[in-house]
């Protein structure tokens, strides 16, 4: 009994139970059924629960052999038999808490009984297990050692969150393998098999199922030639090989892999009626479909539960199933033979992992023609990162962990699909040349020309650069025909979450991805050199980039529905366009397009909506503005923190026209060629005049003029710019260091130490400190590196002119009012 407790099964019948010093002052409800609990014998006791034990049995018997039982229910029952044993008891408070103790003996006693019970002996010609292939449990075939084993080279998903070991998905490979053989399941009975085994069409049900899904291993299908390639790799943990030759064995037993005709995964839906057909395996003729799991149930009136299924059509001509609405189809055709699956786990088997080749990094980069560096090229044939198969700090051979990252970061830009491809393509056709003659480069390229030969990438060494730069919306600005949120259109709707969605989510931009897209271009114009073929892509990624927002049906959700300030952002708004404040709503939104009630005009550039009740959002419509100096943008960025100020600036410097020439510059093949940041390359007259006014040679004025005008010239950046040689850099720094135009110090994160004599910026680690005076340059925003709306030409010439003008870089003099002497006392 717990004090304070309202009833249980040890304090039934009793309101509440008092704390223990208060006990003595209890007096007894019922003075003549306390004396016979008291005189209760252990025989009788036992004949009690016997009695009251075997009426439960009976009455329970009558609840499932009745489909309405209307009888007496089981504290009742219970309640009866106590009353007949011990009539002593009067008091009905007395009673219930006696019965209550008595079902809790019963429950005890019938627990205990079954535990102690011998194992039964199973029926003659039956497994142990109703699960088919439930004693198939090999070390490391688990599903938490096979998904990560596979992840990287295929979409599967993980549907065990047990942290119990489980096998599911490789039990239930060997079964679906089973029932494709045309061999009926074996697993356990089907559930309401009368009522699931009424199917449309002429469809017919086996009367028992396989396995349940732990895994979603149907893309594995498709991937079998990079996985295979994979569980060969040297350097591969051996759990992770073991997991892999696991599954290549489960596959390759049956049809699987040499199916009779396509394989199919589809999603079927059907009412929801609460019904369970995971494991189900339907049949008409020669097709088969295996119902693999559930994916998602509504279990509101009239919902539907959809499932996750393999179709398997010997004549390809697949069609309905049974009663079913089919949503979703994705061809499965296997990706590699199982006599082919079966060299490769033998060679492994019987050899060991294939030798690690150190030339074959160079020799695929050659052979994509430099669409991948030797850091992705190594990633590749480490089966697509190395670091997801063996481990989270698994080696790849001959990368140091940031080339390691930096070439994630660049494969990160291609699809899943091209990945496997490419990584299927390095195992030869005949699989023991993979530890003769190594990878097949060769044919790996090939499939990259058929695949990515048409498209632009981020070469390794101008990424390492642009650290701040996501390379998928680099490559993004770099083919705009290939990019759905560049090139197309799609309508846009409020959802009745109050959220805007798309039909085509992919050809809608979202407002970081222009904000982010606008800083990518600014930054390759900024990094590529003159004359790259990288150039020459950046006018058509510019000029998609500003057709975009012409688009009249574009809204860009900024996320605003509070002000920097705290108050809600449609409340100033609404004053500032003139419109009434919004009434108070009961109920969601309701769901719809431009032209419904929950989307308010503000102007022909902003648009309020419903989120909930009466709480708005604002959105940006670009298409409504005037220009850049439109006041909506204005309002914008007076309303966002500075932190989200980017897609303001964005659309201000798409609108401007300032990047048009950003992006044109160093694409005339007649221009110079090299780094404009190199003042010889670019402003070779400037160089000439700046030597002449301070009496510097032509090193140390191009120094000083990269010092003078540039965001980040660091020792580094300008050895890269300029290709001088350590004494050539180390000689033109000390002419200019004593000159007048430069101090020498030692400042954090500053990577050089000359700087011009002003004051001096700190930052955050997203970009460079730099001084005071160049803020009259360039914008210096916040958390982002300074990326330049203008060219480097012509920030060397504005830089110049204002020390030509009289506006050189120097410490502004402090003027303080002189205190006065205190009064001496």
């Amino acid at each position: 009994m717990t004090p304070g407790d309202r009833g249980s099964d040890f304090a039934a019948g009793t309101r509440l139970v008092p704390p223990v010093a208060f006990w003595h002052a209890l007096r007894p409800r019922d003075e003549q059924g306390s004396l016979a609990l008291r005189a209760l014998t252990d025989p009788q006791a036992e004949a009690l629960l016997a009695n009251t034990a075997q009426a439960l049995d009976e009455r329970a018997k009558k609840v499932r052999a009745t489909k309405d039982y209307r009888g007496p229910g089981a504290d009742d029952v219970a309640r009866q038999v106590v009353s007949q044993a011990l009539p002593a008891l009067t008091d009905e408070r007395l009673l219930t808490g006696v019965t209550a103790l008595v079902r809790a003996a019963v429950r005890h006693a019938e627990a205990t009984a079954e535990f102690t019970a011998p194992p039964k002996a199973p029926e003659p010609g039956r497994r142990p297990a109703d699960e088919m292939f439930a004693d198939y449990s090999p070390p490391h075939g688990d599903d938490a050692t096979l998904h990560p084993a596979v992840d990287g080279l295929t979409d599967t998903t993980y549907h065990t969150w047990s942290s119990a070991a489980r096998w599911n998905t490789l039990r239930q490979i060997r079964a679906v393998n089973h029932v494709l053989s045309g061999r009926p399941a074996e697993g356990r009975p089907l559930p309401d098999a009368e009522r699931l085994t009424a199917l449309d069409g002429g469809w017919r049900s086996d009367d028992r199922t396989v396995p349940r899904i732990g895994m979603g291993w149907l893309p594995v299908l498709p991937a079998l030639r990079p996985l295979a390639y994979r569980a060969a790799l040297s350097g591969l943990r051996d759990q992770a090989r073991e997991a892999l030759l696991l599954l290549l064995d489960a596959v390759g037993e049956g049809p699987l892999a040499d199916p009779a005709g396509p394989l199919r995964e589809v999603v079927l839906s059907e009412e929801n009626r609460k019904q369970q057909r995971a494991g189900q395996v339907l049949r008409l003729g020669n097709r088969t479909v295996v119902v693999l799991g559930s994916l998602a149930a509504d279990d509101k009136p009239g919902g539907r539960v959809r499932w996750l299924a393999l179709d398997h059509d010997p004549q390809g001509s697949f069609g309905a199933i049974a009663h079913f609405t089919l949503e979703q189809e994705t061809d499965r055709t296997p990706g590699l033979p199982a006599d082919r699956i079966a060299a490769v786990t033998r060679l492994v088997r019987a050899k060991g992992p294939a030798p690690w080749r150190p030339e074959a990094p160079e020799a695929l980069a050659a052979a994509t023609r430099g669409g991948v560096g030797p850091f992705q090229a190594a990633l590749l044939l480490a089966a697509g990162g190395g670091s997801l198969a063996g481990g989270a700090h698994a080696p790849v051979h001959g990368l140091k962990p940031r080339q390691r990252e930096l070439g994630a970061r660049l494969l990160g830009t291609l699809t899943r699909g091209d990945t496997a491809a490419l990584v299927g393509a390095l195992l030869p056709e005949d699989p023991t040349d993979l530890w003769t003659t190594g990878p097949d480069t060769a044919a790996a390229g090939r499939v990259w020309g058929e695949r990515l030969g048409s498209r632009l990438r981020l070469p390794e060494d101008l990424a390492a650069r642009l650290t701040d730069v996501d390379p998928a919306v680099a490559e993004a600005v770099l083919n705009p025909q290939l990019t759905p949120w560049l090139s197309r259109t799609t309508v846009q709707r409020i959802d009745t979450l109050g959220r805007l969605t798309a039909d085509e989510p992919g050809a809608a931009p979202r407002a970081h991805q222009l904000d982010h897209a606008v800083h990518a271009l600014a930054a390759l114009a900024y990094e590529v050199p003159y004359a790259h073929p990288l150039r020459a892509a950046l006018p058509a990624g510019l000029t998609a980039l500003r057709r975009r927002l012409t688009d009249p049906g574009l809204l860009l959700d900024l996320g605003l529905v509070w002000a920097d300030q705290g108050a809600p952002a449609a409340e100033q708004v609404r004053t500032a366009y003139g419109l009434p404040a919004v009434t108070a709503r009961t109920t969601p939104p309701a769901a719809g397009t431009g032209a419904d009630q929950d989307l308010t005009r503000a102007g022909e550039a902003l648009v309020l909506h419903v989120t909930y009740r009466d709480t708005e959002g604002v959105l940006l419509r670009p298409a409504g503005l005037t220009g850049a100096d439109d006041p909506a943008l204005g309002l914008l960025e007076g309303l966002l923190d500075p932190s989200r100020r980017g897609i303001v600036h964005a659309v201000r410097d798409l609108l401007s026209g300032a990047l048009v020439p950003v992006a044109e510059a160093g694409t005339d093949p007649e221009g110079p060629a090299g780094h404009p940041h190199d003042p010889d390359v670019s402003v070779p007259d400037l160089v000439t005049e700046a030597a002449a006014a301070h009496g510097l040679s032509r090193d140390a004025a191009a120094l000083y003029l990269q010092i003078l005008a540039l965001p980040d010239p660091t020792d580094r950046n300008c050895a890269h710019w300029t290709g001088w040689k350590p004494a050539r850099m180390k000689k033109a720094r000390a002419e200019l260091a004593a000159s007048p135009l430069v101090v020498e110090a030692k400042r954090a994160r500053a990577g050089r130490g000359l700087f011009l004599p002003c004051g001096w910026l700190d930052a955050p680690s997203l970009r460079l400190p730099l001084e005071t005076w160049k803020e009259g340059l360039y914008p210096v925003r916040h958390g982002r590196r300074v990326a330049l709306r203008t060219t480097v030409p012509d920030l060397f010439a504005r830089a110049w002119e204002r020390v030509r003008a009289g506006d050189a870089p120097a410490y502004e003099e402090l003027t303080t009012r002189a205190t006065r002497k205190g009064r001496r006392r």
